[in-house]
């Protein structure tokens, strides 16, 4: 498929550089999809960076004018790992309308997954994500969704999408056995008990600021397990993100984003990763747009790190450890990458893609506690909803 149909190159100038010397900076070390280089050779690169100028079905509008703001910031930025191949595709073409967008998504992301390139959307509104389930939704097996937000943007209101109903999509019964789910970052008093409840029946998960903010490292098998990452700008407390469609005096701080994205970036499972819902009108000295690239730098430095590490395909790195529950009659195996230090927990019921169990990522802490008989609560809500599908 010709991608230069899809997309308009880059328009802005390459930066006078603030930073670093210009051999050093990002913009030099990476393909650009300029009016006179249409894209090409893309099985040569690993990594795609997409703009989405579009809000149309946005509940707070201008964020469309941030895929360029963002594209700026991180063009200044250090070079990455020269091994590590990026091209900036440019700006997805508004369509006629934003169904017609969220489709030119998807066939842009199927395109860039059949030649296993990892995806940076620069957004525009959240409900952008809506393009990026539907490429999903061609692919075979259960596919793991994580948002980075203060609110659960789904409800029971069966109207137009927008950004704050995006995500029923993906909680449809017709649909759900597709998709598993996790927020990470919700404050209580932007959450109804209605949503929480909702997401507990179907087995699935949202975790509180103040319980990721804890200790931030037990957020990275979430992250881990998750194959696309949408970030809502607004999950970044406002003195480190004033330029969010939402913000807030409280949230994540913007050390703690590069973290997640940086668990983002070494995952081998994360294929797609969005940052949504930055309004340049507010940003105060461009200071959102410059963490959103930042982030982005973190990911594609993880990238950089990646090794083979999946349960099934390196099993010569993989070490067994098998937990008897006493009280509950029967047992939970746990594995470890020795190359990593990073933990599994097996699944009893098979994935019918692979033909193996299903792995879900795991701590040691949770590996420590079955050893004291305490059952994992992502064990026991993954086998639940696995389960319960099966039948």
């Amino acid at each position: 498929m010709d991608l230069n149909g899809y997309f308009d190159p880059v328009s802005l100038e390459r930066p006078d550089f603030e930073y670093l010397e210009n051999n050093e900076s990002f913009s030099h070390h990476i393909s650009v999809h300029t009016p006179d280089l249409p894209i090409r050779e893309l099985d040569k690169h690993q990594v795609a960076i997409l703009g989405i100028p579009e809000d149309s079905n946005a509940f707070i509008k201008g964020s469309k004018e941030a895929p360029d703001q963002v594209r700026s910031k991180l063009y200044q930025l250090k070079k990455i790992n020269k091994n590590l191949r990026i091209y900036d595709l440019g700006n997805i073409k508004n369509g006629g309308s934003v169904n017609d967008t969220y489709y030119a998504i998807r066939d842009v992301l199927l395109e860039l997954m059949e030649r296993d390139m990892i995806s940076i959307i620069l957004g525009g509104s959240q409900d952008l994500s809506r393009g990026v389930f539907l490429a999903l939704e061609k692919q075979e097996g259960l596919h793991q969704i994580l948002t980075i937000d203060s609110m659960l943007d789904f409800s029971g209101q069966a109207d137009v999408v927008n950004s704050r109903n995006y995500l029923n999509q993906i909680l449809d019964p017709a649909v759900r056995e597709r998709f598993s789910f996790t927020n990470l970052g919700h404050q209580a008093y932007f959450v109804t008990d209605n949503q929480l409840q909702q997401l507990e029946k179907s087995y699935l998960e949202s975790i509180r600021l103040g319980e990721a903010r804890k200790d931030i490292q037990q957020t990275e098998p979430l992250i881990r397990d998750s194959e696309f990452i949408s970030i809502d700008m607004g999950a970044v407390r406002h003195a480190d993100a004033p330029g969010s469609s939402t913000p807030s005096p409280n949230g994540f701080y913007g050390n703690e984003l590069c973290q997640i994205t940086r668990y983002a970036g070494l995952s081998e499972q994360v294929t797609s990763l969005g940052f949504f819902e930055i309004n340049p009108s507010s940003d105060m000295n461009g200071q959102t747009a410059h963490l959103a690239a930042q982030a982005a730098w973190y990911f594609l430095e993880g990238i950089s790190h990646r090794i083979p590490e999946n349960p099934i395909d390196t099993p010569e790195h993989i070490k067994k450890f098998i937990v008897n529950l006493n009280a509950a009659g029967h047992y939970i195996i746990f594995l470890k990458c020795t190359l990593s230090e990073r933990w599994w927990m097996e699944i009893p019921v098979k994935n019918p893609v692979t033909g193996y169990n299903f792995f879900v990522s795991c701590s040691y802490e949770d590996y420590q506690h079955a050893s004291n008989q305490e059952i994992p609560d992502r064990w026991w809500r993954f086998l639940n909803r696995l389960g319960n599908e099966k039948e």
